[in-house]
């Protein structure tokens, strides 16, 4: 092993000149080579130094990477230049290289006086052959000549001696740039950040074409303007989500997202609510017609428990209340928060609230259960845990026979064009024309809540199963007639002749026969068989029931039931004549025949006014002729009576605006009543205008009512069947 003067002194504490001067003295052997500016090299095991010093020195050069000789060239009044940051591979290779300078350095000061220039080429050519130092040789390959070497000696002596400035920049100097200028990146933008998400190859053409029209130099690959395209995405990804996919894929992709604590949470605390399209089709017993129906559902987010659910062509309040109700009896107890979606249905009036109900001291449905409720922001699925859910409830749809598929990519192939084989086997398998009915959904989804539930899961339920945690929470129960009672819905209305006038129907009671004001009633939209009546300060009046119509020649021609309906309407109509005759009478006697006879005396005519005869009542037998006339008579007045009503109705649409008018034709229509020709045609036309197709509220309202008047339908289609 060579040492050099410089190193001994810096191992052993000293100057250069005390080795110097203490070689001379112990009689060291010659030197076998020197070191330029100055300096011997001796072959350190033939040097008189004892076992602490050689220690020493052999520390010192395995210490240091290279002779102190090489870094004293530096300048030390030149600051050293930067170095930028390395990753791995660039820094292994750096020390490689200075390995590789050290070995040449010291074969070179081995070498001598004279022999330099020939030194080097052996030791290039050495290295070269990969026989000496395979491991070097593995890593920085070979080397072209030994002036790449002397290169990274000047690039250490710059850099002060550290290793690093030996590193291999090439390439770093334009990472993340390119021949492309601004303005030809500017024109690739504006083509493909579009809503329309072209393709990268489209925006490259379509950019390429506008440099063209331009007069713009474009002599670029389309690799070039795609690999500069995919390093801006790299560091813009959100303007790119944004401009191509939209504000919610946006949200779905870039945003931050919230994280909620659970364990803050009781069972009850807080449920969602949201609507699912099923996958799967079942028998609509309105129509009679397969259709994916909507599942409302409402979710405690404390234990991940499905609670209530109901099953409706479309999403309806009359639906959601079935299900919160059927939610509030499983839960046990009322819920302190009720998370809802955004759609129509939940912010409809019956469960927000509407200035009906400012007017009468009402809220919406959840004030009147005691809880509050929070609408999840539109088109952010990820805050209502209910979605997550929905994409397990797929298990159970894609286990179903009429499974139509979660999109339209994943749809069964009995379903796709062309796949006959696939629909016959469907066919044999369920029979022609198979569907699930209402019942068997509501059966296999049931069934499915209970194996799910009984799932242990991660999360914060922490391996739990929901079953357990719910359970747990569940509270004692509530009384289902006071439930019944809240969830009813809130109408402010009118008191008419008729009583009053709700869903196309006269509600009466003999309570309302004296009234002429605002009144506030409560009724159950699964139950209309009546409504409760309160007056504007709250207090109970009375629970009227709809007023049924009678035959029009009940007495000639109606059967028992239609005479006794006849008989009560006429006894109710009497008693009401006689309640007023009765008080008129009084107010006659009282008031106004005193008066009245008083005038008399005055003018002198009392006593003038003459006496009507009694007369007396004939009872006779009556011909078939004269039979024949008095029910062709009572048909006329039959006639006369429809016509009147017909003309009352007529009175009454006048005053209504079209959508009031539509509503109210339309209930007739569902009850089963005859309409005009006129009021048929106004609903045809009203149902072809925008404002009818910009709102799905009709649709919803014509399902509710099939569902209130649907008996009188199935009696109405299976006279036409009968026929």
């Amino acid at each position: 092993m060579k040492v050099t003067t410089a190193e001994i002194a810096a191992a052993l504490g000293i100057s250069e000149r005390a080795v110097r001067k203490r070689a001379s003295a112990s009689s060291w052997s010659e030197p076998v080579d020197r070191v330029k500016g100055g300096g011997n090299v001796y072959e350190l095991a033939s040097l008189p130094l004892s076992k602490i010093e050689l220690r020493k020195v052999r520390g010192q050069l395995a210490a240091q990477p290279l002779p102190v000789a090489l870094a004293a060239e530096k300048d030390p009044a030149a600051p050293p230049a930067p170095l930028p940051a390395l990753d791995e591979t660039r820094i292994q290779g750096a020390i490689a290289r200075a390995d590789l300078l050290r070995l040449y350095t010291r074969h070179l000061a081995s070498s001598p006086w004279g022999r330099r220039g020939q030194a080097r080429d052996e030791f290039v050519v050495a290295y070269n052959s990969g026989v000496p130092w395979p491991h070097l040789y593995k890593q920085l390959g070979p080397v072209a000549s030994w002036k790449t070497i002397e290169e990274w000696r000047r690039k250490l002596a710059t850099h002060g001696g550290d290793i690093f400035a030996l590193a291999d920049l090439r390439g770093r100097a334009r990472r993340g740039s390119c021949g492309l200028t601004p303005e030809q990146t500017d024109i690739l933008l504006r083509c493909v950040l579009r809503p329309n998400r072209p393709r990268v190859s489209e925006a490259i053409r379509m950019a390429h074409a506008a440099m063209r029209v331009k007069g713009i130099a474009n002599g670029h690959s389309a690799a070039t303007y795609r690999r500069w395209l995919r390093g801006w995405v790299s560091t813009h990804y959100d303007l790119w989500v944004f401009t191509r996919e939209g504000a919610k894929a946006w949200n779905d992709k870039c945003a931050m997202y919230i994280e909620r604590d659970m364990s803050l949470l009781n069972v009850g605390d807080v449920i969602v609510a949201d609507g699912h399209n099923l996958n799967f089709e079942i028998l609509n017993p309105w129509t009679g017609k397969p259709k994916r129906m909507a599942m409302i559902l409402f979710y405690d987010m404390a234990s991940n428990m499905p609670l209530g659910w109901e099953l409706m062509p479309t999403e309806n309040t009359q639906a959601i209340s079935s299900a919160l109700r059927r939610a509030i009896l499983r839960l046990g107890k009322y819920p302190r928060v009720v998370y809802l979606d955004n759609g129509k249905a939940f912010k409809s009036r019956f469960f927000a609230g509407s200035a009906g109900f400012d007017e009468a001291g009402y809220s919406g449905l959840y004030e009147r259960i005691g809880c509050q409720t929070i609408f999840a922001w539109p088109y952010h699925g990820q805050s209502k845990t209910v979605e997550r859910f929905f994409g397990t409830f797929a298990e159970l749809e894609r286990w179903c026979p009429t499974y139509t598929g979660t999109s339209i990519e994943r749809k069964p192939p009995r379903m796709m064009r062309g796949e006959t084989v696939h629909r016959r086997i469907h066919e044999k398998a369920h029979g022609e024309g198979f569907c699930v009915t209402m019942e068997q959904a509501h059966m296999a989804i049931a069934a499915w809540f209970d194996v799910y539930a009984s799932r242990p899961q991660r999360g914060h339920l922490a391996g739990a199963c929901p079953q357990e945690v719910f359970e747990a929470g569940r509270g004692p129960g509530v009384d289902k007639a006071e439930l019944a009672f809240l969830m009813m819905s809130v109408e402010i209305k009118h008191i008419h002749r008729n009583g009053i006038t709700f869903q196309g129907r006269h509600y009466y009671h003999p309570a309302l026969a004296n009234r002429r004001h605002k009144v506030t009633i409560r009724f159950d939209l699964l139950d209309q068989a009546s409504i409760y009546v309160y007056d504007q300060d709250g207090e109970y009046l009375c629970e009227a029931t709809p007023m049924e119509k009678v035959h029009p020649a009940a007495a000639h021609l109606g059967d028992e039931d239609d005479k006794a309906a006849l008989r009560r309407h006429i006894e109710q109509k009497r008693g009401q004549e006689r309640a007023a005759a009765g008080s008129a009478k009084a107010l006659l006697e009282q008031e106004v025949m005193p008066a009245h006879q008083l005038q008399m005396e005055q003018i002198g005519m009392l006593g003038m006014t003459p006496k009507a005869e009694p007369k007396s009542i004939e009872h006779k037998q009556l011909s078939r002729e004269e039979i024949a006339a008095r029910i062709e008579e009572a048909e006329e007045a039959g006639r006369m009576f429809a016509e009147a009503e017909q003309a009352a109705l007529n009175e009454e649409l006048a005053y209504l605006s079209e959508s009031d008018r539509y509503g109210r034709l339309m209930e007739m229509e569902m009850k089963g009543e005859e309409l005009s020709a006129e009021h048929r045609t106004f609903l045809r036309l009203y149902e072809q205008s925008d404002e009818y197709k910009r709102d799905d509220y009709w649709t919803s309202r014509r399902a509710a009512l099939a569902i209130v008047y649907g008996q009188k339908e199935k009696a109405a289609g299976d006279a036409a069947a009968e026929e």
